[in-house]
């Protein structure tokens, strides 16, 4: 075993292996002992391979994956040929495209008539005011 192994194998009676730093830490602080708490490396930082079943399956030491079938792992896979990537995009692209613009027709459908109109006004009155009519009428105020 490597020396990453010694932290984990010099427990007191007290304290659990495989327990999570924090969890040492707590157990420590409520011994009510003169020790300071000492943070121990993860199994993660250790670099052992142990089983560990809070977290998962065990799939093996690092370098030597495989062993035992694993059980409770399911795979789904469908093949490339039945695959319809573009199964029903007409249809959500209509549904949806309505259904995102009834959420939003508030938020840019006034803005978009003010401006039409503020548009439709500032063209009348610039026809105007370059018409022979309009010129008469301002013709003495420059």
């Amino acid at each position: 075993l490597g020396s990453g192994w010694s932290a984990v194998f010099k427990t007191s009676s007290r304290t659990r292996p495989f327990a999570s730093a924090s969890t040492r830490i707590e157990e420590s602080t409520t011994r009510n002992t003169a020790k300071s708490a000492t943070m121990r490396p993860t199994q993660a930082l250790n670099g052992g391979g142990a089983p560990n079943w809070k977290v998962g399956h065990w799939l093996g030491d690092w370098g030597s994956f495989g062993g035992s079938k694993q059980k409770g792992i399911v795979q789904y896979g469908l093949s490339a040929n039945r695959q319809n990537p573009t199964a029903g995009a007409v249809h959500d692209a209509i549904f949806n495209t309505f259904r995102r613009t009834k959420g939003q027709i508030f938020y840019w459908l006034p803005p978009m008539v003010a401006g039409y109109y503020l548009m439709n006004w500032a063209t009348d009155r610039n026809h105007y005011l370059n018409s022979k009519e309009g010129r008469a009428e301002f013709a003495d105020s420059e």
